[in-house]
């Protein structure tokens, strides 16, 4: 698998969590964890700590770094450097028939002049910004009729509020609604309408980050329909 972004494991944790919530046997606290993750990742969307492994070697030339992102690639590099320098230590077992992890420790308690530091570090890293950032968003465009007339009155007075009046953001755009498509806060959840969600899932489940409402736009099978 390629390396994938913040937002596109996001997108991924949604897909889970929406196919699980259609089956019976989905554990609610599960589905509250995925929606968890899924909101960290979005606020955290630019950080990424990476735990690594570092190792010092102290010896008489001066000093060996040495860093993996495995405890196990760590120990083999530090076991081929006490393979090389074996004699010093005056052991004559064949250090072949050790592992790496048993090797290293009976190199470094024999050894009387040279000693090893190892760590696991945690960097965290913040992704530059391009010089000219764009924000490139898909969005999905579905028909109006996926949502009740009530839940259209409530968009149409959602959309020219302040943001913290608001449980999610629309935009009204003269034939339906622009609405953001990210988790909603879970405090809010009981003021947006259960069909509201279902779409609003179903754009996330298909990796959109806006969804339109278009009065003009076709129905999507997988959701339900209504009368205006």
């Amino acid at each position: 698998m390629t390396a994938l972004t913040h937002n596109q494991l996001s997108s991924i944790l949604a897909r889970v969590r929406v196919a699980l919530a259609g089956t019976q046997t989905a554990a609610p606290d599960l589905l509250a964890d995925l929606q968890q993750a899924e909101w960290w990742l979005d606020a955290n969307s630019s950080r990424l700590a990476v735990e690594v492994h570092v190792a010092f070697i102290d010896h008489r030339e001066g000093g060996n770094l040495h860093a993996a992102l495995a405890r196990e690639t760590l120990m083999a590099e530090i076991a081929g450097f006490c393979r090389e320098w074996w004699p010093e230590i005056r052991d004559k077992r064949d250090p072949a028939t050790f592992d790496d992890e048993q090797l290293v420790q009976i190199y470094f308690e024999r050894h009387e002049d040279e000693y090893l530091w190892t760590e696991r570090i945690a960097v965290e890293g913040v992704l530059p910004e391009p010089v000219a950032p764009l924000r490139i968003r898909r969005h999905m465009v579905i028909s109006t009729s996926h949502i009740r007339p009530s839940t259209a009155s409530l968009l149409d007075q959602w959309a020219p509020m302040l943001p913290d009046g608001r449980p999610l953001c629309v935009a009204e755009t003269g034939y339906g609604w622009f609405v953001l498509a990210d988790p909603i806060d879970e405090a809010l959840l009981d003021m947006v309408p259960l069909e509201l969600r279902s779409v609003i899932d179903f754009a996330r489940l298909h990796g959109c980050r806006w969804l339109l409402l278009d009065r003009d736009a076709d129905c999507t099978d997988g959701l339900e329909t209504f009368d205006w």
